[in-house]
């Protein structure tokens, strides 16, 4: 088990000063969907697939609805789900409000036990080419158009 990285060339801006630099970034091999992880959860214990899903499912609602009340969700050997919000940043504490809050998001902190799992897989590189960050943009900017 391993975890897979390509080498990408990216521009840094620092201080007015334009520099070439190169970074490792993680290549996702594949995604693995809900009934995905349900059919390998069923492996593991006596439930079938359905029971597991099923589950996964209401524990998904759960956490939503705790997160939608302002509770933070911890699942001891999985991580910490918090609540977030995004906002600007303004002049005088009277200017903090609702509108000054761009978007709400979630945070999650893993256990330490899921952290160790993922620092002992390791890495590997997956492809030689060197990826430049700068095509990539200009590549996604005009598929979206």
């Amino acid at each position: 088990m391993a975890i897979g990285y390509i080498r990408k060339k990216q521009k840094l801006n620092h201080n007015g000063e334009v520099k070439e630099v190169y970074l490792a970034k993680v290549c996702y091999i594949n995604h693995i969907d809900t009934e995905g992880l349900a059919q390998d959860i069923s492996k593991m214990c006596s439930a079938s697939p359905a029971d597991v899903l099923m589950h996964l499912r209401a524990m998904e609602e759960c956490i939503g609805s705790h997160i939608a009340n302002g509770n933070a969700v911890r699942l001891d050997t999985l991580g910490t789900f918090y609540p977030a919000i995004h906002a600007s940043a303004v002049a005088s504490p009277e200017k903090v409000n609702q509108h000054s809050i761009k978007r709400l998001g979630m945070l999650f902190k893993p256990s330490a036990r899921l952290m160790e799992m993922v620092k002992k897989a390791g890495v590997y590189l997956v492809d030689k080419r060197i990826f430049d960050a700068d095509t990539h943009a200009r590549e996604k900017k005009n598929k979206d158009k």
